[in-house]
Formats: structure tokens, sequence, C-alpha cells
């Protein structure tokens, strides 16, 4: 079935945003019933599901990677995406074509009948889908909101892993980490492996995880890191790379989540597969127009502590100047106390996202909380790349962060600069 005016993917994406009243719907049983449908479940390869409030990109990022190494062909779906919708869904390493995409839309089209989907759920079953057209050995889903209701939770993970627990998405997962806990801990599944990397602990992750009957393997009890050297549940040891950008814990929950299924990667496996591992708007840094670029799509209190702390770190004599938006949702002022004092000028653009805050109301607390701040809103993400370039002055550095349609925009416009003038790391 093609669908009557949508012959390009942004069309499709346009009608998926209307087709359900709820953006946000954690419920499986619809997404589920059109799953069976189309043949989907039970998955035709090993499962592995990543869960957690921060880290789930980059832990997603390296198990691929790491089971590319062993030659295994792995399916990755994440989300949100930064330029592109394509980017959710790749396959050894490269993004689904349009073409790929719309044809999946088409088959979920014609077999949901009468069942609602929204947009995540249209998204979840497309990926699932081409990871089962192209016969992938492993696919790794990750978790959009929670856990126990999200879309991918319909598949029974072979193993999962829960990166980290913080207070996000309060509306729909609950006010307190215990609460988020449970939820999280939903991804669980009897007698197989949970990897969990957050040494804080709710009080009811654990629990949750028991009553799962799930095969915990917990930082600092069964796996531990310690001195860039991570020992594994069955006692063998592996060096780990040096990657500033990348939390150390969630590289080695890839390499724990990949032996927990008997895909132990080899220590000249892991070299390879991390040692150059980027993963975009995850303190990215590119230089490009004579200035320092650092994107981060840091959206909550806790990876914006880390993002303060790199800062500091590496800070030197950069003076620093902001592009900054974020969801209205957000703790918002600990995201901008936690930054106030190393940022010499803040500039806001405006996004057409209903979620987002608007510039006038972030510059309020941005002056509320630093009189003397320097503060420019913008009318779009372009002329806010303009203002900021105007602003700074070669050397200085720019640092982008708060949400992944922040970061997103101004990837854009850094990929309009002259070529030869910008380098990617």
């Amino acid at each position: 079935m093609v669908l009557a005016g949508a012959d390009t993917l942004d069309a499709w994406l346009t009608h998926l945003e209307t087709l359900h009243p709820q953006k946000i719907d954690l419920e499986l049983v619809r997404v589920k019933t059109v799953a069976q449908e189309l043949g989907l479940l039970p998955a035709s390869c090993r499962t592995i599901t990543v869960a957690g409030t921060n880290g789930k990109g980059s832990c997603v990022a390296a198990l691929a990677e790491l089971l590319r190494q062993q030659g295994l062909s792995v399916g990755c779906y994440t989300s949100p995406h930064l330029l592109n919708f394509n980017e959710r869904i790749t396959i050894d390493g490269l993004p689904a074509t349009d073409a790929e995409i719309m044809g999946a839309f088409a088959a979920i089209e014609q077999r949901r009948e009468s069942i609602s989907l929204s947009y995540f759920e249209f998204a979840t079953l497309a990926a699932l889908l081409l990871f089962q057209e192209k016969g992938v050995d492993v696919q790794i889903l990750e978790v959009g909101l929670g856990g126990r209701l999200d879309a991918v939770n319909m598949v029974d993970a072979d193993a999962c892993v829960i990166t980290s627990i913080g207070i996000d998405h309060t509306e729909w997962l609950g006010d307190t980490r215990d609460l988020i806990a449970i939820e999280k801990a939903g991804v669980a599944r009897s007698g197989k492996p949970a990897i969990v990397a957050e040494a804080d602990l709710p009080s009811t992750l654990l629990p949750s995880l028991e009553d799962a009957g799930a095969d915990v393997a917990l930082i600092d009890r069964e796996w531990l890191i310690c001195d860039q050297t991570l020992t594994l549940p069955d006692g063998s040891q592996r060096s780990l790379p040096k990657l500033p950008a990348l939390q150390i814990s969630n590289l080695g929950a890839a390499i724990v989540a990949a032996a927990a299924l008997k895909l132990t990667p080899s220590q000249d496996g892991i070299d390879q597969a991390l040692q150059a591992l980027i993963v975009p708007g995850r303190q990215q840094k590119l230089q490009a127009l004579d200035r320092v670029w650092w994107l981060d799509v840091a959206h909550n209190r806790e990876s914006v502590t880390r993002l303060a702390t790199a800062l500091t770190e590496q800070s030197g004599e950069l003076a620093t100047h902001a592009i900054f938006g974020a969801m209205a949702d957000k703790p918002l002022r600990a995201m901008i106390e936690l930054l106030a004092d190393r940022i010499s000028s803040w500039h806001l653009p405006t996004h057409h996202v209903a979620r987002a805050a608007k510039p006038a109301d972030l510059a309020q607390l941005i002056k509320t909380i630093s009189p003397e701040a320097t503060v420019q809103c913008y009318s779009t993400p372009e002329l806010a790349f303009e203002g900021v370039e105007n602003a700074s002055k070669p050397g200085d550095r720019i640092l982008v962060f708060g949400s992944f349609v922040t970061v997103g925009a101004q990837l854009a416009c850094l990929k309009q600069v002259p070529t030869g003038q910008e380098t990617f790391d």
C-alpha cells in the first residue's frame, strides 16, 4: 500500500504525526498487535534492549561496534535523531535509506488497519521490519522513554542494559528515582542477563529486577572498572580506552552485555572498536570558523553536571559562548545554574517545536540567575549561529547544548561552513 500523496519520507513523517491523538502513549497492546500481524514477534535475531536516563546512545554505539568487530551484522534503533530521521535506523553502521523506510511504513500502514499508532510506535515497527528483512544477527533497541511501557519493550530481549537512573520525564515516569527505576527495570526478562551500570542505586531497582527473575550483573558487584581496567563477571580483564566524551561505565556495560551473550570481545577487538568511537552530539568537539565548538545534547541535571565538569577540566583560557535551547519540561534553572559562571554570552534560538521553551522565557531565567549576563534571542537557529560568531572571536569556545533539536540545528549550520574550514573530531 502506498499512502496517497506520501511520495517522500518527509511526507510520511508528517502523516505519522497526525495518526494518533497522543504523541506519547505508554501502552503496548496496540503496537504489539500490529507487530504480530507483521510477523515480527518473537524476534528472529538476538535482541539487546538499552534503557536509562543518560548514556543510552553511547552504550548502543559502543556495543554495536564491538559486535561488528566480531563479524556480526548489527541493527541499531535509537532516538531521537540529530539531522535526519534515517539516523534512527542503522544497519552495520549505515542509516536506512528513504526508500527502505518508506517501504516499511507502507507495509505497516497496510497491516495496522484501524489500529492507531503513535509516531514512535510506527518508527519502532519500521526498524524491526527492516532488521528482519536484512537478516541482522543482533538488534540493539534503545528505549525512547522509560522502559516498561516503551514500544521497544514488546520484544523479549535476550539481554538488557540499564545505564543510569535520573530524574526526567516525570509526567510519565514519576517524580522520584525510586519510581523511575521501576519503569526502567521493566525491560528485564526472567532468566535473561540485566546489566546495570548505575552505581548509585535507587532502592527499588534491584528488587524490581529480582522480581522479574533477571540474571543481574551489577557494576561494583559482578563487574567493576578501576584505573581503565574492566573486570568482567567471569574474572577476566580488559583495558578500556580513555574517551573523555563518553562515560567509561557505559563502555564497560557494553562489553559486559556482549559477554552475557557469549560474545566477549578480545582486547584487540575492544581497541579497534572503541579507540576511535565518536557519538555525535555527546561532548562532540570540532574546529570551525577559527573557533572551538562543543556540542552536547545534555538536557537534564545529571548530563549537564558532567558537561560542566568537562568544561572545567578543559577550560584553559578559552572564553565560552553558549547556544542554548531546551524543552520547557526540563529542569531549566538547574541546567543554567550549573554553567552560568562559565558562559560569556548566551544565544537563544527559536525552535518551532511544541515542547520547546521560548527564548524570552529562557532569557528572563538567565537574567534572574546572572543579572550581568549578555543574552540575545533569535527567531531562527541560523540567526543564532551568525550571532554567536559575531559575539565571539577566533580561538573562543562555542558551547551548544540543551536538546537534540538545538544541537541538530547547529550541526546543520556547521555543515554549511565552506569545505576546508571545519574539522570534525
